[in-house]
């Protein structure tokens, strides 16, 4: 029982993480943030978050 917990805590923060990036690159594709503070801000590696193209 305790793997099944512990594959749902994993799968929990996974799907947590890609979130938090999803919201980043939203805020640099609306031209709201740069790269790097939406990085910042959102917790993730600034090379997972692709510059706007403009």
């Amino acid at each position: 029982m305790t793997d099944l917990l512990y594959e749902r805590q994993g799968a929990y923060a996974q799907g947590h993480d890609d979130a938090c990036k999803e919201h980043a690159q939203l805020m640099v594709d609306a031209g709201i943030m740069t790269p790097e503070k939406a990085a910042e801000l959102f917790k993730v590696p600034k090379k997972e978050i692709l510059p706007r193209n403009r």
